[in-house]
This record gives C-alpha cells, structure tokens and sequence, in this order.
C-alpha cells in the first residue's frame, strides 16, 4: 500500500510540472560557479591565463554540457537563466581559445569595425553552432524584452557590467538582474551626475546609448530606469531636475578584461 501510494504521488508531480509547463530543476551550472570562484573577480576581471592553462577542458566541457540542454523543457525564467548563461560562458570560451589577446575585438577578422567575432558560430548548441549575436539579440533581447539583461550578459570589455559571479538561476533570475543593474549603476563605472547651470547632467555606460531603444521601451524610459536603481539620494537629485536633464554616455574601452591587466 505505501508503495502504490509513493508511486501516485510521484505520478502527481511530475503530471503537475507537465502541464504547468515547469521543468524539475535549472541545468547543472556548478562548474561555472566553481570556474568563477577560481578566476573571476568582479573588481579585476577574469584570470584567462591561469584558466586556460588548468582548466581550459572544464570550460570545453561545459560548453558541450549547455549545448545539450534541452531548453523547451525549461520554464520561462529557468530559459532566460540559461541564455544568460550560455552567453557568458562561451563569451569566456571564445578569449580562451584565442589568448593571449588585448581584446576579444581582436579576435575578428574585420579590420575596420573588428566586431564580426559576435557573428561567427562559436557557441555550440544541439547538434550545430549559433553565434554570440544570435544568443543575445535573438534568444534573450527579443525573446525576453528586459532591459536589465544589459547588466548581466558580459563581452569581455572592461567597460562592460561585470559578470556575475555566480550562476543565473530560474528561480532567482529576476532578484539577479535587479542586482546586477543596482550594482553596476551606483559601482565606479555607474551613474554620475552632475549639475550644468540648471541642467542634470547623467553620466552613464554607452551601453545604455547603443541599446537606447531597449530601455525606452522594455525599461519605461532611460532616466526612469536609472532612477529606479540608483541611490536613494542620487533619485532625489533626479526627481529634484524634473525634465531638465541630458544623458552623457561614458567612453567604451575594449580592452580585455584580464586580471592581469
């Protein structure tokens, strides 16, 4: 009798995840954790050289690992996670194939523009390759529509928003990205403000310039979305400006965010 009642209840659950469309659990993410533990410090960077050199078949592993996941049965929140962090792995997979480099720009093979490494297929995924532009503009931008993904996703450009040193998770995904944005915006590479006569001045990443459109529309409006995750005193100054401010976007350095450097 216990055991016929164990068996219907296990049947139960797993009725229940099926047409809730919920998926046990996220994929195995602990060798990312344990990676960035290792060579990530948010503050100086990743330690290429030393990852490359003891555990460059950990990272292939795991990039073979994420590729077999079955994403469809993820639920929602549990697929953004993975995008975010298949993009960041491979992000670091590419750099690592390829270093010593002073940027992973490069690594591309246009001279001129030397953004065309985020177009080649370098990320392995099923039984084929997509790109890294694929991963970002495809799955998590037009997939999700959340702004704050700017803060999460890294590009190995020091002026990039860190990578978070741990894993996205499904059931955490919207508590990190709130995180991450805070973090980043009130951190040394954040928000600044500053008074020109009557005028605020925002200083802030040229991340949010060449992704305007994303937080005009899917974060309620540039300085709406700053003011949420800034300082408590910092969203006076702004309230306090009304409707006259001037966003500033900050100089973008590519060069490799190498701890050594």
């Amino acid at each position: 009798m216990k055991t016929f009642r164990n068996r219907s209840a296990a049947i139960f659950v797993v009725f229940l995840l099926t047409v809730s469309g919920a998926s046990a659990a996220d994929p195995d993410y602990s060798s990312w954790n344990s990676l960035l533990s290792k060579y990530y410090d948010p503050a100086k960077g990743m330690d290429y050289k030393g990852l490359k050199a003891k555990d460059a078949a950990t990272l292939s592993s795991l990039r073979q690992s994420l590729a077999k996941v079955n994403v469809g049965s993820l639920t929602p929140k549990e697929q953004l996670a993975y995008w975010i962090n298949l993009y960041n792995v491979n992000v670091v997979g590419v750099v690592v194939d390829n270093f010593p480099v002073k940027g992973i720009r490069d690594i591309s093979t246009d001279p001129i523009v030397r953004l065309n490494v985020f177009k080649k297929d370098y990320v392995p995924f099923g039984n084929g390759k997509m790109s890294l532009n694929d991963v970002e503009n495809t799955k998590i931008r037009d997939g999700f529509k959340d702004a704050r993904i700017h803060f999460a996703i890294n590009c190995a450009a020091k002026s990039c928003p860190p990578i978070r040193p741990e894993a996205f998770t499904g059931a955490r995904v919207d508590a990190q990205l709130d995180d991450q944005a805070r973090k980043f915006l009130n951190g040394p590479n954040g928000v600044r403000l500053e008074k020109k006569g009557d005028t605020l001045v925002i200083h802030t990443t040229k991340v949010m310039d060449w992704f305007g459109k994303d937080f005009d529309q899917w974060g309620g409006g540039k300085v709406a979305f700053l003011r949420k995750y800034v300082t408590e005193d910092k969203a006076r100054t702004i309230d306090a400006a009304g409707k006259k401010i001037k966003i500033e976007f900050a100089a973008y350095s590519w060069d490799l965010n190498d701890r050594a450097r």
